[in-house]
């Protein structure tokens, strides 16, 4: 099976095989979805239980096992959430749909509809939305605690604990969140890893593979195979 990459809108879209994911966490809350059978998910407490589909949390500690089989897993910017509960059949069907029509518009529309979940949009503090802008930027402007805070006029403490309660994930997470899909949107337009790595802010080659493993639970260099079609619905700001 031809792996499959969307990205656009803060969202990615990936449908491939997988085997046994071991422990990690996303940086972006994510649905996922077994298209061949139920998988299995360990919980942050070790407790494993199997699902159809399942809604991971960003920032949660977990392990996966698809069992070799096909998964749908749609990520949702950091700071979104769900307007309704996961039904595994739509989310099937949808996916199936458009792996057998072998052409773009059915994929195009799945991922612009989110797969018909209705992401929503949270409301943020006025200080906490400007540090979010700021972090989403691919600049190399300082990006620490102390010194976001100084720039929204808050105090360092204020506004860790407040982006972490209103998005749902550190603010590194979310700025790691937001270098990943630069990096992969680079990728899917035929840069090397290396070159990605630099272009989205990481320190290296290296740097980007480990937070990328740490954050799907595989390198990259098993998404970005010669089996993978990728297509960047949005402009992400990069060029």
């Amino acid at each position: 099976m031809r792996s499959h990459l969307l990205l656009g809108g803060g969202r990615a879209l990936y449908v491939g095989c997988f085997d046994a994911l071991p422990r990690h966490r996303f940086a972006a809350n994510a649905v996922l979805v077994g298209l061949d059978d139920a998988f299995d998910l360990v919980d942050e407490d070790g407790r494993r239980e199997q699902h159809e589909a399942a809604f991971v949390r960003g920032w949660q500690w977990h392990a996966l096992d698809f069992h070799g089989g096909r998964a749908a897993v749609l990520f949702l910017e950091p700071g979104v959430r769900l307007s309704r509960q996961v039904d595994a059949g739509v989310l099937r069907e949808a996916v199936e749909t458009a792996l057998a029509a072998r052409k773009p518009e059915p994929w195009t529309e799945l991922f612009q509809n989110a797969l018909n979940l209705g992401p929503c949009a949270l409301t943020f503090d006025a200080r906490i939305a400007r540090v979010a802008a700021l972090l989403s930027t691919l600049d190399d402007e300082p990006a620490d605690a102390v010194t976001l805070a100084q720039r929204v006029g808050a105090s360092t403490s204020l506004v860790e604990h407040r982006f972490s309660e209103q998005v749902g994930v550190p603010m590194g997470a979310f700025r790691a969140w937001h270098r990943m899909l630069a990096a992969t949107t680079l990728a899917l337009r035929g840069r090397s890893l290396t070159e990605v790595a630099h272009a989205a802010g990481f320190y290296d080659s290296a740097h980007f593979s480990r937070l990328f493993r740490g954050m799907f639970g595989l390198p990259p260099s098993k998404v970005f195979t010669h089996g993978l079609t990728g297509t960047v619905l949005e402009s992400s700001g990069i060029r």
